[in-house]
């Protein structure tokens, strides 16, 4: 039997990942729908090629300058625009799971919104689960349905405790590949263009989680879904510099012994494992080969180099609505970084202080995770920032 599934966030890496998933295993998926913010080219592309049932602009906008309309129809592939249309699609029940690779906390409404209709979510929108992990896990065990972790480092952990009791479970270690300025003195860290920003060593990325992982951002983004995934103390989350990229997740069990995830850095596999969980499906792409030299680094970050991973620890550690402001935060960040208004260095700077002002506000609510809770922490961020940087 076929399932039935749709993309969120299609016309983005992730999207022509689990499109590739798509093209080798046609006869186990339907392509219910797939959605986009504003990129019509790509998405014209993806009807013309796969014919979802219908697609969604979420920008209203973007679709009627490119249509005239607010709606359109491309062979039998009927498009809609608006974020009303895009919560329709997160409830629809036809599909048996939805792959959500929204970037940015604006995924995690369409998340909860899957969570609430019963349908099987598989998360890349890391946000999500940093902004609002407690709200989407008790939101998916009153429906009955699951959170299956798609970022490579938790799928990698989540295939390692297949069969193994999490209790038993002493340490997880996080790999991180220390993006392009590995091997770049801090002091040099001033002179650090957007274009080198965006060009990590061993992933293609869209820019944003580029950025996150020049800085470590993304590192600290992970390290938080990791507690909320596996349900693991800070204390026992581990972040180990791995260039290479091919060990992806290392749990350490109580007897000391370690066990490894290892395979090639391609995002079709981690997608393939959510998509038809708890299947495992044959490998149709690239397989790790042990018949090539083969090079596995491993060595302890350094933190007063990373600094944004230190503030997500410490974001974490706080717990409530903290993790939501650091996220945010990032954001607005990135945002001003990739339009040149700050500095690579100003992005550790400004989170900084912009977490010092959020302890000291005593006005606003920091424990309660709601939806419009999350909401009042993005704008309160937005304003910190931006009075930050004028």
């Amino acid at each position: 039997m076929r399932k039935n599934f749709s993309i969120l966030g299609a016309t983005g890496s992730i999207g022509d990942s689990a499109l590739k998933v798509l093209e080798n295993f046609k006869e186990n998926l339907n392509l219910v729908a797939v959605s986009t913010n504003k990129n019509i080219k790509k998405l014209i592309q993806i009807i013309e090629k796969h014919s979802p049932e219908y697609a969604v602009i979420t920008d209203k906008g973007s679709c009627q300058e490119h249509f005239n309309s607010d709606r359109a129809t491309i062979k039998n592939t009927k498009i809609f625009s608006g974020i009303e249309y895009l919560l329709q699609l997160c409830s629809d029940k036809k599909n048996d799971i939805i792959l959500n690779a929204v970037s940015g906390k604006s995924g995690l409404i369409p998340s909860l919104k899957c969570l609430e209709n019963g349908i099987d979510l598989a998360l890349a929108n890391k946000e999500s689960m940093v902004c609002a992990g407690p709200l989407l896990k008790k939101t998916a065990r009153q429906n009955r349905c699951s959170i299956l972790p798609v970022d490579s480092e938790h799928s990698a952990i989540f295939q390692l405790l297949r069969d193994k009791n999490s209790k038993d479970i002493d340490k997880i270690y996080l790999t991180a590949s220390g993006g392009p300025f590995l091997n770049l003195d801090k002091s040099e860290w001033n002179k650090i263009t957007v274009a080198e920003a965006l060009n990590h060593p061993t992933w293609k990325m869209g820019s944003k989680i580029s950025i996150d992982s020049a800085t470590m951002a993304n590192k600290g983004l992970e390290v938080i879904e990791t507690k909320e995934f596996f349900d693991i103390d800070y204390d026992r989350i581990k972040v180990l510099i791995h260039p290479q990229s091919l060990i992806h997740s290392m749990i350490e069990m109580k007897d000391g012994e370690i066990y490894a995830q290892i395979g090639p850095n391609d995002m079709a596999i981690p997608i393939q494992n959510s998509l038809f969980y708890p299947e495992i499906l044959e490998n149709r792409y690239n397989r790790f080969d042990f018949s090539k030299t083969v090079n596995f680094q491993l060595f302890p970050v350094d933190f007063s180099k990373y600094k944004m991973l230190s503030f997500a620890y410490a974001s974490g550690k706080n717990g409530g609505l903290y993790p939501a402001f650091y996220n945010c935060v990032n954001e607005r960040l990135v945002d001003y970084f990739l339009k040149t208004t700050i500095s690579f260095l100003d992005i550790e700077k400004y989170m900084e202080r912009a977490l010092d002002i959020f302890a000291e506000d005593r006005d606003v609510e920091k424990n309660d995770i709601t939806i419009e809770n999350v909401d009042i922490i993005e704008n309160i961020s937005r304003k910190i920032v931006d009075n930050l940087i004028k």
